[in-house]
């Protein structure tokens, strides 16, 4: 908990827009640099497939076809 703390300015949530979801501090830039390490080793050279949005249609219910 005092990692998550350290990450988030001494709270454990950070409501501020572009902090909450990166956070800042040592702990915080060695979980960037662990990702950015594995996306190299273990997805070097490919990218995403395209989102087919088409596949979830027959799920929706009334209210959720506005979106």
């Amino acid at each position: 908990m005092h990692q998550i703390e350290s990450c988030h300015g001494g709270q454990l949530n950070d409501s501020r827009y572009g902090s909450r979801m990166k956070g800042e501090g040592p702990i915080a830039k060695q979980i960037n640099d662990l990702v950015t390490l594995a996306q190299l080793k273990y997805f070097k050279g490919q990218s995403l497939p395209p989102l087919n949005t088409a596949l979830h249609e027959e799920y929706k219910d009334e209210q959720l076809k506005l979106f």
